[in-house]
């Protein structure tokens, strides 16, 4: 045998053993934990507390539950009881491929069908059954069969097939009825074992003593043509020709526990369900995987029914309420029930022991000892922090910082509150430690073990977290002050330099980069800028924490409360955890192997033994309902989602209320909606099944649903008519009237045109009229003032012509007065021609005649007014009425007329009077003023 070969069988065996331990460490921390159980009482579900028979839709996936109030339907956000006419106790469920969910009770068997409404109406089949004693038989059982749908009472058994019932002779009375494969199985008390064939019973060889036992599960095992077969006294196996005990374990505690209910799982698996201690699961061999009872979370420890769905959930019809064992979740849990453990911040396995750090002290377990946790003496109390390092355990705590050997503790320091304890990246020598108060420091001593040092002076702060970078310098998550830069000295011993950097940050992590969670979302730090900035990677993620693991996956908690896996790039999948799970603030998530995680919650932690166990959901939402507000008649609901066709909803009835459900019974479901036409994007994840829309306007509309935990979308269209008054028609009537309005309008509006363009040329008419007379106006009073400076220069040139005349006879009267003193002297002949020449020069009808032209111009129409108003005056009282109103003296006046003074005054009250003046008129005034 070559060495190359030995050595190859050594490094095999070696490897394969390290596997071995590897795989039991990790099934053994498994082992602690049970699967999810979610409890429903009947103070949720709203009926009566005993579940007798549970089945499930195989078209809607709907659970049903044969209650003693009536049938009880679970969609998986909400629960409905159906009574029975007479309201009697259901015994029997059974759901067919078709959708019909059919019951037995007392004296009654039938099936539910959907209405058009969406909700169960019962159609009864006891009208089929002509037998008298049916009335008192309670229906415990139906089953499927080839021959039909078969219906079992203790004494009777039906057979429903093509709208009738047959009556099937029985061997004797019948106490349960089981399918086992394809096979069918019942006991008749104090015969044995039967098998049912067509219609025909054949008696199982050997079975005579099962008969005096309660049969109460026939099953398959792993061997072919095997059967399983548990009673009240125990469990057997019968390979066809004798029957043996299947478990020695399992069959002493069923026999001690009283079986009530089993059934084979499809991976090959039992449940059991018992009287006294409520379910036992097991594997194919019968070895008992977990005890589920009222000290580990069950509601009741009295099982009546057992059923597993679609997905591998086991439901529990119980005595007192309904649960269901989330088998196809991929987590486990471990639960502190009775408050001892408390809320676990940080969990370690080291030297084959699991170390909880918790609220109430740090607890150890052996994970190779059946021993319950256990306190470490001098760790009660609030401890943060479990770390190894070179082999040696360091607890953080409330009180201080130790060293854990074995169950007792040792104080390494007394400064409070040790939250974070790291090696340092450029002195691996030395771990820093985070505090309530400062930062701490710790190195080996003489016998290699690690002892507190000093403390970094020069800051001081509360720091939740830290992480160092490549050039020394630490990034700290303080409390007070958010982000710090911290310098340190090369030795450790003070801060040089302390930067805050303007941020808090809700966790601070390291992986191939720091990385922070904020409100503005996940930042990365910058070296060369030494600051954060926006995260390329995490640009569209919503994380409220994450965390980083050595193999580079990411965990992300999301605000809404949801956990994530990014498992590829931009590619996150849903983690189905219980609601609840994380400790608030203080999340938890470590590595328990490359593979394993391990989740602190606040009674306990869960265990995920890989991410490979994690598949993407491919159930999809339900638009479960749709109410109508003040239009009950109009509820509808839905059981499975591509409903053909629209919704019409009258105008006023626009006020919706949907309902959403999800029948992904192992998740902590939360819902999404995106109303199309009303809303711009999706709504935030919400575990509220429950949508009201108010006020929508008349329109089509889209409402989408998706959840938290798949990727398929649930559409459901609808629209709001208008009302009557803005249907098609109105609106063709108020488009025809609104032709014919503006019609009308453009004739108004035409004609009020034409009538303003009337107008226009009217008033531009009028304006060019009054233009003109404004234009004549102008032209007179420009006229006048030019008639008027003709007056003042006629005036003058008849004043000066009037001087002149004046003056001319003055003149000549004074050459003729001196010609008369002359004449005494000269030649009487030649002064007499003189003389005359002087006459015919003073004052001549020539004289007056051009006088009077000029006078008229002046004073126009003054003679013509005078003569109309006394038409006595003579010729020679007008020149006297001229001359007056000229405002000439009587001097003047005499000159003019070449009469005396005495003459012009007597021609003065020869016109007085003629014009009939008074004495105290003034004659002159009055021609004036004439």
């Amino acid at each position: 045998m070559s060495k190359r070969f030995l050595r190859s069988v050594y490094w095999l065996g070696f490897w394969g053993c390290f596997f071995l331990i590897k795989t039991a460490l990790s099934q053994t921390v498994e082992s602690l934990c049970l699967p999810a159980l979610y409890n429903h009482s009947h103070l949720t579900y709203k009926a009566d507390r005993q579940n007798w028979k549970i089945t499930q839709s195989p078209t809607t996936q709907f659970m049903y539950f044969a209650n003693s109030k009536g049938l009880l339907e679970f969609d998986g956000a909400r629960w409905r009881v159906y009574e029975l006419p007479n309201k009697q106790i259901v015994r029997s469920v059974w759901a067919d491929a078709n959708g019909l969910i059919y019951t037995g009770a007392l004296g009654e068997f039938g099936y539910w069908k959907e209405s058009a409404k969406g909700v169960l109406q019962y159609h009864s089949l006891k009208k089929l059954v002509n037998d008298q004693a049916f009335q008192n038989e309670e229906v415990w059982h139906i089953l499927p069969t080839p021959s039909g749908v078969l219906f079992q009472s203790f004494a009777f058994m039906y057979l429903y097939q093509g709208g009738k019932v047959k009556k099937l002779k029985t061997p004797g009375n019948i106490l349960f009825t089981f399918q086992a494969g394809k096979a069918f199985y019942l006991e008749v008390i104090d015969k044995g074992l039967f098998e049912l064939k067509g219609e025909r019973f054949q008696k199982i060889a050997a079975s005579e003593f099962l008969g005096k036992e309660a049969i109460y599960t026939v099953a398959t095992t792993a061997i072919p043509n095997e059967l399983l077969i548990g009673t009240n006294k125990g469990l057997y196996r019968f390979d066809g020709k004798q029957f043996s005990v299947f478990n020695q374990e399992l069959h002493d505690f069923i026999r001690t526990n009283q079986l009530n209910a089993a059934t084979r799982l499809r991976n090959g698996n039992y449940v059991f369900g018992t009287i006294r201690q409520g379910l036992v699961l097991t594997n194919q061999r019968g070895e008992i995987l977990y005890k589920i009872n009222q000290k580990n979370g069950l509601q009741n420890n009295t099982v009546l029914s057992l059923f597993e769905d679609e997905k591998g959930n086991v439901w529990v019809g119980l005595d007192n309420g309904i649960s269901m064992l989330a088998l196809s979740s991929p987590f486990k849990y471990f639960e502190d029930l009775e408050g001892k453990i408390g809320t676990v911040y940080d969990i370690i396995t080291f030297q084959n022991t699991l170390y909880l750090a918790t609220n109430h002290g740090v607890f150890a377990k052996a994970l190779t000892s059946k021993a319950e946790f256990q306190l470490i003496r001098g760790l009660q109390g609030q401890a943060w922090d479990l770390e190894v390092f070179d082999d040696q355990l360091l607890c953080g705590h409330n009180n201080g910082t130790y060293r854990i050997e074995g169950d007792k503790a040792i104080q390494l320091s007394d400064i409070t509150g040790g939250w974070q304890l790291k090696r340092a990246l450029n002195k691996p020598s030395m771990l820093i430690q985070s505090t309530y108060t400062k930062l701490c420091l710790y190195e080996k001593d003489a016998q290699g073990k690690w002892v507190f040092k000093h403390t970094m002076e020069g800051f001081s702060n509360p720091t939740a977290q830290w992480e160092e970078l490549p050039d020394g310098r630490l990034i700290l998550n303080t409390k007070n002050a958010g982000l710090v830069l911290l310098q340190p000295a090369s030795d450790y011993k003070t801060a040089k330099k302390v930067t805050n950097l303007g941020l808090r940050a809700i966790n601070l992590l390291k992986q191939d980069k720091i990385y922070i969670t904020s409100e503005k979302g996940v930042q990365e730090f910058d070296q060369k800028q030494s600051k954060f900035i926006p995260s390329a990677r995490f640009e569209e993620s919503k994380a409220q924490k994450l965390f980083a693991f050595s193999d580079k996956s990411w965990w992300e908690l999301t605000v809404s409360g949801g956990l994530r896996l990014l498992k590829k790039p931009n590619q996150w999948q849903v983690v189905p955890l219980q609601n609840n799970f994380l400790v608030d603030d203080y999340e938890t998530i470590v590595s328990h192997d490359s593979v394993a995680r391990i989740f602190g919650r606040e009674n306990g932690f869960a265990f995920l033994a890989s991410t490979d166990l994690l598949t993407q959901n491919n159930v999809s939402p339900l638009i479960r309902g749709l109410e109508v507000e003040q239009f009950p008649e109009l509820t509808q609901y839905y059981s499975k989602n591509g409903r053909s066709g629209e919704i019409a909803l009258k105008y006023n009835q626009n006020n919706l209320r949907f309902k959403f459900s999800s029948t992904d019974f192992a998740s902590s479901v939360k819902y999404s909606y995106w109303l199309e036409n009303a809303s711009k994007d999706w709504s935030d994840f919400s575990d509220n099944s429950v949508k009201e829309f108010n006020n929508l306007m008349p329109g089509s509309y889209t409402l989408h649903l998706k959840t938290n935990t798949g990727l398929q979308e649930a559409t459901l269209n609808f629209s709001i008519l208008p009302p009557w008054y803005w249907n098609l028609w109105s609106k063709l009537v108020y488009c025809l009237f609104f032709c014919l309005i503006c019609f009308f309008l453009y004739q108004w509006h035409k004609r009020r045109l034409a009538a303003e363009n009337e107008r226009l040329q009217q008033q531009k008419a009028l304006e060019l009229k009054e233009q003109k007379e404004k234009n004549r106006q102008e032209i007179i009073r420009i006229r006048n003032e030019q008639l008027e400076q003709d007056l003042v220069r006629k005036s003058e040139e008849l004043a000066n012509s009037t001087m002149e005349l004046i003056k001319k006879n003055e003149l000549f009267q004074e050459i003729q007065a001196k010609v008369s003193e002359m004449q005494v002297h000269s030649k009487p002949n030649d002064f007499q021609q003189l003389s005359k020449w002087i006459e015919t020069h003073i004052s001549t009808g020539k004289d007056w005649q051009v006088f009077e032209q000029n006078f008229n111009q002046v004073h126009e129409q003054f003679f013509k007014k005078l003569m109309e108003n006394y038409p006595d005056l003579s010729k020679g009282d007008l020149k006297l009425a001229a001359y007056l109103r000229m405002n000439l003296s009587s001097k003047e006046i005499s000159q003019l007329l070449n009469i005396t003074y005495r003459s012009v005054e007597l021609k003065r009250y020869r016109l007085r009077k003629k014009m009939n003046l008074g004495q105290d008129e003034n004659l002159a005034e009055f021609m004036m003023s004439f």
